[in-house]
């Protein structure tokens, strides 16, 4: 998945939610969530005799503002997420860890389809979002790790204009590493991703 793709699907997203048909009803609205995000593959210890163990981001919190429109069953959004998360080295039985390693910056043009509705006005929605990330490496530099996330979402509304969000979904990216800044013996995999998150959605 290249960079200039996600960054083309971004800007369709900005632009449908601007340009959308007028007599379609159309609701404005932004939310703050928060997240909890867990790590598989990234790398693997291909040694003979090794521990077959990995180096991959540790679980982290994260905190992502989102922007949409909805149009009918049909919502547009952009997410932009921030997050902080050690380095760790999992071999199964131990994991040690290095401290605030790793800094991330996340762009995710979303598109989320209803798919159950309740006479409660609670929603049941699916979503799909191609995943831009800015990852900062601690002595390392920068670097651009594309990936893709979907999942589930319910959305429980408290008052208003005022509902709560909770998401569960899961994804793959390309490795957080770059060749030659990991030991020998560990070749790079696609990083599997899963999260739960919990927010607010304020809409007009």
């Amino acid at each position: 998945m290249k960079t200039s793709s996600l960054g083309f699907v971004a800007a369709a997203t900005v632009l449908l939610c601007i340009a959308a048909p007028r007599e379609v009803t159309a609701q404005w609205g932004l939310s703050l969530e928060l997240q909890r995000a867990a790590f598989g593959g990234t790398s693997h210890d291909t040694s003979t005799g090794g521990t077959h163990g990995s180096f991959r981001p540790g679980n982290t919190p994260g905190i992502t503002l989102r922007f949409g429109r909805r149009l009918g069953r049909i919502d547009l959004g952009l997410g932009m997420r921030y997050s902080r998360s050690s380095v760790v080295l999992d071999n199964g039985d131990l994991i040690v860890g290095f401290h605030n390693e790793l800094a991330t910056i996340e762009v995710a043009p979303e598109v989320l389809i209803r798919v159950a509705h309740t006479q409660a006005g609670a929603n049941l929605h699916v979503y799909a979002s191609p995943v831009i990330g800015i990852c900062v490496l601690k002595d390392n530099g920068t670097r651009v790790v594309p990936g893709a996330m979907a999942g589930v979402a319910g959305e429980f509304p408290l008052l208003h204009r005022l509902a709560l969000w909770v998401r569960v979904g899961g994804g793959l990216a390309r490795s957080v590493f770059r060749e030659g800044e990991l030991p020998p013996d560990f070749e790079l995999h696609l990083a599997r991703r899963s999260e739960i998150g919990l927010g607010l959605r304020y809409g007009r």
